[in-house]
């Protein structure tokens, strides 16, 4: 594959016929097979995002000299928008790491020889539902105060556990199979929908009546200027009580590692809701996860 050239593949049987035509060609030796799964941050059809820009870099990308997958690459991915970490109560089918998910990915994922997994997961865990129950009617609240109800719900020990019987389970089916994940980061557009239209979703556009808000319709109860500061301690609390967490759990730091995002995006106009970046804002959190994603894969697929 020329050096910015890869292919994602959702369909299993598609990537099933790829692979073994690549193996029979002996082309597996140079070209990483990644197994993806996740959320929004790989899959919205907004935009370009972020896993978007890693299977399919910009040509200005490889100009400027950006980390590119070297071979090109063959990517499986089993990710969708809107879906939970842990067992999402308000919708059970959109959970990633639970038992019957996880039998179901895990029993098809060791029949192939994959480099890494790539995973997005745990922001949907933290708004919307879980929000209004964690937070409840209670009004006036401080940024400490509030994020204090969510370390009381024990939602970060949830995630975290998720994440740890997926990682089990891939472990035993690929022993040393790197794994990567990534901090969210701080959103800026608190209480802002997404924007729909159909230049940038296509006629579905005309099919759905908003994009978010997910996060500023359940925070009403804390102090407006207090608001922001809650929602970065929400972004850090994953970062520290989930993915750090895990990295440090001698179960999984042979092979589990994340890439910190936070603070790349600093400017409103990176954002396209509360939630999701805009395209460029894709952009420059791929590049860097990029790099982090490079390191993980052997030496001669770089």
């Amino acid at each position: 594959m020329p050096p910015s050239q890869s292919v994602a593949l959702p369909l299993r049987g598609q990537f099933r016929a790829l692979y073994q035509q690549l193996k029979r060609a002996g082309a597996l030796a140079r070209t990483p097979v990644v197994f993806c799964e996740g959320d929004s941050w790989f899959s919205t059809p907004l935009a370009m995002n972020l896993l978007d820009w890693i299977v399919s870099p910009a040509p200005q990308d490889e100009e400027r000299g950006v980390p590119l997958l070297g071979q090109g690459g063959l990517f499986f991915r089993a990710e969708r928008s809107g879906d939970c970490a842990a067992r999402n109560p308000d919708d059970p089918k959109r959970s990633m790491f639970v038992r019957d998910n996880i039998d179901d990915l895990i029993g098809w994922y060791a029949n192939f020889e994959f480099d890494l997994i790539l995973l997005s997961a745990g922001g949907n865990d933290f708004v919307d539902g879980f929000l209004r129950r964690a937070l409840g009617n209670r009004n006036g609240l401080s940024a400490q105060q509030a994020f204090q109800r969510v370390l009381d719900s024990g939602q970060y020990d949830t995630v975290r556990k998720a994440y740890a019987l997926f990682l089990q389970a891939a472990i035993a089916a690929r022993p040393g199979v790197p794994v990567l994940a990534h901090t969210y980061d701080y959103p800026l557009l608190i209480g802002r929908p997404g924007a729909l239209t159909p230049g940038n979703l296509g006629v579905a556009a005309l099919l759905k009546k908003s994009v978010g808000p997910w996060i500023g319709p359940n925070i009403a109860g804390i102090v407006e200027n207090e608001r922001p500061a809650f929602v970065r301690l929400l972004i850090d609390g994953f970062e520290q009580h989930v993915l750090r967490a895990l990295k440090q759990d001698a179960r999984f730091a042979a092979v589990f590692d994340y890439v910190d995002l936070r603070g790349t995006l600093t400017q409103p106009q990176q954002w396209f809701d509360e939630m999701h970046p805009t395209e460029a804002g894709f952009h420059a959190l791929a590049t860097k996860f990029r790099g982090v994603m490079l390191g993980k894969l052997p030496a001669n697929k770089r």
